[in-house]
């Protein structure tokens, strides 16, 4: 019973993910420069027509054992918060392209969105833990068949779109800075798709893999995808902030870290920080700070939490490093509450806003002060 609620929430996901992409590629083939790349994409659509019906008997006649019609509003309930975030996006991207089938910003855009980050770095991984667990077990011959032929379908979307982007991209410095800052804006999105309901990790684990699995893999997804369209993954936020000389097990556990304390994966949550909680969004800051603005305040950077220990940055011996309680006379003190810290530092709300609504209050010398927009990079 466990294992068929897991798989009507995993696969609810590829269900509806299948619609919107379906539609989505029907948009681009109109949009597409020439008759060969529109010939692709027509092929594109077709694939997806017959991975949701491959997917409609597979939930309607193994998962819910046959019991009648499995409409596709039944399976919102199984959506998750990252997941309904990505696929707004999508459908965004994709009316501003209906609109404008001729503007090739947001045909870049659209390409990145759905072939290298949906169907690239999620709907792949996602697939294969599931596929890999019935073809260990030897049992769904009729699913692992089908899931196959679903994979190379991907592939070939995938390897076509990145393709496609990365010549846009060459061509058109435009493209690529919009395709970077659709990325920073949609990566941190990602993280809550495959969160469970509840946290409860039976979900992932009643099929012999852990949720740091789906993670670790999300991440080298994410870097190998990014790496083929030419994009430093130190471009990406999300990235660079991440101590990218762990292994990739390690970056997942991490991560899931900062999932349970409620700083990524739901926007809707209220952060509880923990102390390694902190520990990881410090080291974060550390490897995101000019060292040189930093060095230049005059002294250490305070942030004094009104709920938790107090924490500060120093520059030591050309380095930056974040140590745990008060300093030795701050040259700027930020006064705020933790889990408004927290949705700061992950870019859940602006700085600037927290400045005006006064969640964040800054006292220093006001030469100190001028240096704050420049501190992050």
């Amino acid at each position: 019973d466990r294992q068929r609620d897991a798989a009507l929430w995993n696969f609810a996901m590829f269900f509806v993910g299948g619609e919107v992409i379906a539609r989505n590629f029907a948009v681009q083939l109109h949009a597409m420069p020439s008759p060969p790349e529109r010939t692709v994409l027509a092929t594109l659509v077709a694939d997806e027509a017959r991975h949701l019906v491959f997917l409609r008997r597979f939930l309607t006649e193994v998962v819910r054992r046959g019991a009648g019609p499995w409409p596709l509003d039944g399976a919102r309930r199984h959506l998750t918060w990252g997941f309904n975030q990505v696929f707004s996006e999508l459908d965004r991207l994709s009316e501003a392209l209906y609109k404008r089938p001729r503007d090739r910003v947001v045909l870049a855009q659209n390409v990145a969105m759905c072939q290298v980050l949906i169907e690239g770095m999620l709907a792949i991984p996602g697939q294969q833990f599931f596929q890999s667990y019935v073809e260990r077990q030897g049992i769904l011959p009729g699913f692992a068949e089908g899931a196959g032929h679903v994979a190379d379908d991907v592939a070939r979307h995938v390897a076509f779109g990145i393709h496609f982007l990365r010549g846009l991209m060459r061509s058109s410095p435009e493209c690529r800075s919009a395709v970077i800052e659709l990325l920073n804006r949609v990566v941190p999105f990602t993280v809550g798709v495959f969160v469970p309901p509840g946290m409860d990790r039976s979900f992932i684990e009643c099929f012999d893999f852990k949720l740091e699995d789906i993670y670790a893999t999300g991440v080298r997804s994410l870097e190998t995808r990014a790496s083929q369209i030419e994009i430093d993954p130190e471009e990406l936020h999300l990235l660079s902030r991440d101590d990218r000389s762990l292994s990739y097990q390690e970056r997942a556990e991490r991560m899931l870290v900062l999932i349970e304390a409620g700083v990524l994966g739901d926007d809707r949550a209220e952060p509880r920080l923990n102390p390694r909680a902190f520990s990881i969004l410090f080291e974060g800051m550390v490897r995101s700070v000019d060292v040189a603005t930093l060095r230049s305040l005059g002294g250490p950077l305070e942030w004094d939490f009104a709920d938790a220990e107090a924490w500060h940055l120093v520059v030591t011996d050309g380095h930056v490093e974040a140590r745990r309680g008060k300093a030795r006379e701050p040259a700027l003190r930020l006064e705020m509450a933790s889990p408004d810290w927290a949705r700061m530092v992950v870019g859940r709300i602006d700085s600037r806003w927290s400045l005006v609504t006064r969640k964040l209050r800054i006292h220093g010398a006001l030469s100190a002060r001028a240096k704050l927009p420049r501190l992050f990079k």
